[in-house]
């Protein structure tokens, strides 16, 4: 099995990179590739069918979240189309020239860019993943081109249209850049007069944005994720499944011992090894009891209560010369 996992990480998981780096995949597509993996995992080239002994979802969690290490493929197809939006943000080149040219006419902002029905393909799917490279990008305002007034967090980390939602609903200006405010000396427009609550608050907002020191040089535009301020889809991925949560397992990871018992170490942890107790949960019609003595077989009783692993961990006591062997094991 875990010549298996090597397999699937270094074989199966990546020989649709180049796919999930043009195109979304859809949900029965990655279903289809999960299931092609799930299969090979737990039966590799046999036709019999076995059982898989851990949830999938677990299984593609991180080492150090409890899982087995092998990519999630929705969520490595979203880190690996993120890039395209930083390319087409910080870098130069014919794909961005023409992107710019049909999507983004007038100097439209990447996060004023909304989907439109004659859309092509690749950039529908694009657009379904700005969320993420929008949620992890920092802008430092400088001269305010690049940065939208009211939905991109510039001042504080929250966006002002979070922050002032019922001025943000008023305003009709409501996807103009940060410099476009500036020029027009704070002078936007609204669908109806202020209160005068809401007039002090846009008051209070103006006086707050004037207070700011610009510079007359481009906004930059950096990456929350990284040390050194640039992108990468590991950075995205490691994003997307930072809500993972499970028991590391340090122990069997760092051992020195060969891999293959690396994995079923984690088996063990996972209470997935396929003991008597598990398989009468799995409607599984033999005898509960253990095959050397009278008790109920689980895992705990095969390898440390049993007699008979009592005697062998004894013996290996022996052999390796332990001074600390309880009575009674051999």
């Amino acid at each position: 099995m875990a010549g298996r996992v090597t397999l699937i990480n270094s074989s199966l998981s990546s020989t649709f990179i180049y796919h999930m780096s043009m195109y979304l995949l859809p949900k029965t597509i990655t279903e289809i590739l999960d299931k092609q993996r799930r299969k090979f995992l737990w039966q590799g080239n046999s036709l019999k069918k076995k059982y898989h002994l851990v949830k999938w979802s677990k299984v593609c969690q991180s080492k150090k979240t409890g899982g087995l290490g092998i990519k999630d493929i929705k969520k490595m197809n979203i880190s690996l189309l993120c890039k395209w939006w930083w390319k087409l943000q910080y870098e130069e080149g014919l794909w961005q020239s023409i992107i710019r040219a049909k999507y983004m006419r007038g100097g439209r902002l990447i996060g004023a860019v909304k989907h439109k029905i004659d859309d092509s393909p690749v950039w529908s799917d694009l657009l379904k993943v700005k969320y993420m490279y929008l949620s992890n990008r920092k802008i430092k305002v400088k001269n305010g081109l690049s940065t939208l007034f009211w939905e991109d967090p510039w001042i504080n980390d929250k966006p002002l249209c979070l922050l002032h939602p019922v001025l943000y609903e008023l305003c009709t200006d409501k996807l103009v850049s940060v410099h476009f405010f500036l020029s027009r000396n704070a002078q936007l427009n609204f669908s109806r007069w202020l209160s005068p609550i809401l007039f002090n608050s846009w008051v209070d907002l103006v006086n707050i944005v004037y207070s700011y020191s610009f510079t007359n040089t481009k906004d930059a535009v950096t990456w929350k994720k990284s040390k050194i301020g640039s992108f990468s889809s590991r950075s995205v991925y490691d994003s997307l499944t930072s809500s993972d949560q499970g028991q590391p397992f340090l122990h069997i990871w760092k051992a020195k011992i060969p891999h293959r018992i690396k994995v079923f170490m984690w088996l063990l942890e996972n209470d997935a090894i396929l003991t008597k107790d598990n398989l009468i949960r799995r409607n599984w019609l033999g005898s509960p009891t253990c095959y050397f003595c009278s008790d109920n077989e689980n895992a705990d009783h095969l390898f440390f209560h049993c007699p008979i692993a009592r005697v062998l961990w004894g013996l290996i006591g022996i052999c390796i010369g332990a001074s600390n062997i309880p009575l009674g094991l051999v």
